[in-house]
Formats: structure tokens, C-alpha cells, sequence
């Protein structure tokens, strides 16, 4: 992926010849960075800021194409010959963005189409004919709010096309919703596999849009594997399927570095993925995005299982000092929460029920708090309020614990045994099986 550099001489952007490949965009960013990007065409155009926010630069194109205005990711039009001024102010973006130029109209239209409320996640709780109809619906209202512009044939013909996939991707988790939440199990019906069928997957000039991406990836997940089991079967189905089903370089690279991201995230770690992480290695061909995954691959190898636990310093609810090595000679187990998190705050009153029944045993119970010190008083209040159990500590404002223990969301739960080595960092909740896994371990 190529970057470059977008000049700020506003009158040699404005020649006839830079106008007839290419699209001029400008305008002003406030309360931004000191750098805007254009991602196009597979290329990212960065245009510097001046003191007063403002940018201009040139973008060489042969057809109109959709483009992400970083680093919001805005959905943008863009078309040769034309010009977009953009102006937004990055502390309040839906209310201050706003399009202008030859190219202000459609813009500004999809801004509308963006931040409309079209969909309700109730949709979900429908019957499988009632939710179709819903879906046929709302393309046919979007479609119709684009019809009512008047724009050009090409960009009517292909925004057409967005909006369908903007209700695609939603349309893939409906088995998952039905599952989650139908008493027995549900398979998707002839009706949904015949609407379902109607979405192409050859729309390459979709890519650079969330809409498609998102739809591209949900679709892998809902042909390829079992979205609600976990384990190598899973991640085998997934990753076979990107391979058969998708040759473009591109697309293709795109897929597997996202599923193998993801399921990093999901699992917190690397158990489970090493058939997807092998065609990952043998099939993308994006050095970025090898570069990307094997970074984050690196950091999670550091929590295998045997593997060192990360030293940390902490600050303890009492104003002392807290180490990794404090609990030499014990077993600990570190229940990670935050004081805005409701999940995280119905899994700590089980710490006293995890206390009592290993007291006198070699093993310790810790919360650490991600709060950090900017949000202290409120961890501080939380601690006063409830009189959680166990060792109570919060991180510093480096995030130095969140970065070696990749603490991606939370509450998160990791055992360490007494030589400091990594049991699980992902184990099991206090409310879950957490009694039938300690009893795994030689806790006495």
C-alpha cells in the first residue's frame, strides 16, 4: 500500500490538467491532528495541516470510487474532475460535519444515509419470514431516499449496490441472534438462504467501504465455520473457506489477517488458532498486515502457558506498593475489572466466595483495576461502596500492566503459579468453572 504526500499549493491543484485525473479535495479539520488521509483506490493520500486546520491536496483518479476519510473513517464519494471541501471538527463529528464543492451533494447525502436510525436490533427477535421482509424493507427505503437526489447514473447504479451490503452485514448475524436467544435451536430457512443468495460476492469496487468489508467478513464466519462453538474445527472452516472461496490478493489478505485478529481478541490468546494462523502465514501476501499480525502473535506467545508472567508495579487500595513477585511461593489469580464496567463489577463479589473456600491455601486473589489514575476517585468510590474481596490494586497511567498482559477488554481472568509462570490468561470467571479448574492445579 502506497502513501503519499499530498501538496498544499492550492492553485497548482486547481490547473486543468490535475483536474482532469484527479479529484481536489480540501477544507479544515478542527481540534485534529497535525495530518488528514484520503484512503483510495488502495492508496493513502496524506495531506498535512496547517496552523489553522486547513489542508488541500490533489488525488489522481480514472472513475469515481468510494474512499474512508481518516482518521474517523468517514465514508467519502469521490469522482475525477470534481472537488469535495470537507470541514469537521473532530470534538463534536456528527454535528459539525458538513460537505461542500461539486462533490458536496453526494457526500453530504451519504452522511445522511450514515446517520440515519434505520435499523433496530429487534429485528432480530423476528420470525425468519417477518425479519426478510423487514430487511427487503429497509433497502428499499434507503434506495428510495438515494433515488429522490437525482444523482448521475454511476453513482446511483453503484451506491445502489452499497446500500444493499450496508443491510447485508446485518443480515448475516440474524442466525446468531436467533440462536442466542430462541428456545431450541434455529437453522436458517429457504427464505433466508434465497434472499441470502441474492448478494454477489464480486463487487471489487466495494472494497474500500466498511459496509462491504463488514459483509465480507460476517459471510466468511456464517459459511465457513461454526460461530458458536470454538477450537480448531472452527477456525479450520474459516480459513479453508477464505482460501477456496476468495483469489483476489487482496480481498483475500484482508480476510484471513481479520479472522485471525479477531480471533485472538475473542479468545484472548492464541489456544485454538494454529491451523488458521498456518494458512494466514501461507496465504497473505500483504507485508503490512504480516507485519501487523505477527506483532500482536509476538505478544500474546509471551502468555503461553509455562511462559513468564509479565512483572508488574501496581498501586494497592491501601497506597502501597504491589509486585508480581509479592506472591512468590503462591498461587495468584488476577480478576482484571474497571469501575464503569457492569459485567466486570457482578463477577467480584464471587472473590469472597473464591477466598473462603481456598482460605489458608496457597493461593491469592488480586483485582486489578484498568481505571488508571485519571479515573482513580472512581475506583476509589466503587472500593468504599461495595468492599469487594481480595487484593485490590489499579494500574498506572503508562498502561504498562494492559500492554504485557494484552488486556483488550475486560473483565478478564488470569491464573499465575507460584514460580511466576503463566497458567492461563484466559481463565475461567469466578462465577463459572473456576472451582473445577483450580482444583486442577497442586493448591494446598
Amino acid at each position: 500500500m502506497k502513501i503519499i504526500a499530498g501538496a498544499i499549493i492550492i492553485f497548482l491543484l486547481l490547473s486543468s490538467c490535475a483536474r482532469k485525473n484527479a479529484v481536489i479535495v480540501s477544507g479544515r479539520v478542527e481540534n485534529g491532528d497535525t495530518i488528514v488521509s484520503v484512503w483510495g483506490d488502495d492508496t493513502i493520500y496524506s495531506f498535512p495541516l496547517d496552523e489553522n486546520g486547513f489542508f488541500a491536496g490533489s488525488i489522481p483518479l480514472q472513475k469515481g470510487v468510494y474512499a474512508s476519510f481518516l482518521p474517523n473513517s468517514l465514508d467519502l464519494y469521490l469522482s475525477p474532475g470534481e472537488d469535495l471541501e470537507i470541514y469537521v471538527n473532530m470534538l463534536n463529528i456528527s454535528g459539525s460535519l458538513n460537505f461542500s464543492g461539486s462533490l458536496g451533494g453526494i457526500n453530504n447525502y451519504m452522511k445522511e444515509q450514515e446517520m440515519a436510525v434505520f435499523f433496530n436490533k429487534d429485528y432480530y427477535a423476528l420470525e425468519e419470514e417477518d425479519f426478510v421482509k423487514q430487511m427487503q424493507r429497509l433497502i428499499e427505503e434507503k434506495t428510495t431516499l438515494l433515488e429522490a437526489k437525482n444523482f448521475d447514473a454511476v453513482f446511483t447504479d453503484i451506491e445502489k449496490l452499497r446500500i444493499r451490503y450496508s443491510i447485508g452485514e446485518r443480515i448475516l448475524v440474524y442466525p446468531f441472534y436467533r440462536q442466542q436467544n430462541q428456545v431450541g435451536s434455529y437453522h436458517p430457512g429457504k427464505m433466508f438462504s434465497d434472499f441470502l443468495s441474492t448478494f454477489s460476492l464480486d463487487h471489487d469496487e466495494l472494497f474500500v467501504t466498511r459496509d462491504y468489508r463488514k459483509f465480507l467478513l460476517n459471510y466468511v464466519y456464517f459459511q465457513g465455520g461454526n460461530q458458536y462453538d470454538a477450537g480448531e474445527n472452527y477456525t479450520s472452516g474459516i480459513a479453508d473457506y477464505i482460501f477456496v472461496h476468495f483469489t483476489k490478493p487482496d480481498i483475500r489478505d484482508f480476510l484471513l489477517s481479520e479472522v485471525v485478529y479477531r480471533y485472538m481478541w475473542e479468545n484472548n490468546g492464541l489456544e485454538g488458532a494454529g491451523h488458521l494462523l498456518e494458512v494466514f502465514r501461507r496465504e497473505c501476501k500483504d507485508s503490512k498486515r504480516i507485519q501487523y499480525i505477527e506483532d500482536i502473535v509476538s505478544r500474546w506467545e509471551k502468555l503461553l502457558v509455562g511462559e513468564p508472567a509479565p512483572d508488574f508495579t501496581l498501586e494497592g487500595g491501601n497506597g502501597k506498593t504491589i509486585r508480581l513477585k509479592d506472591f512468590r511461593g503462591k498461587y495468584l489469580y488476577i480478576s482484571v475489572w474497571a469501575s464503569w464496567c457492569m459485567p466486570c463489577k457482578k463477577e467480584l463479589p464471587y472473590i469472597k466466595l473464591l477466598e473462603k473456600e481456598y482460605e489458608g491455601k496457597n493461593i491469592q486473589f488480586l483485582c486489578v483495576s484498568i481505571d488508571g489514575t485519571d479515573r482513580k476517585s472512581e475506583w476509589e468510590r466503587a472500593l468504599k461502596k461495595e468492599k469487594y474481596g481480595g487484593m485490590q490494586a489499579i494500574i498506572d497511567k503508562n498502561g504498562k500492566f494492559n500492554q504485557d498482559y494484552m488486556i483488550i477488554s475486560v473483565p478478564r481472568f488470569i491464573l499465575v503459579d507460584p514460580e511466576g509462570k503463566i497458567v492461563s490468561s484466559n481463565a475461567p470467571r469466578p462465577s463459572g468453572a473456576i472451582l473445577h479448574f483450580l482444583n486442577k492445579q497442586q493448591i494446598h
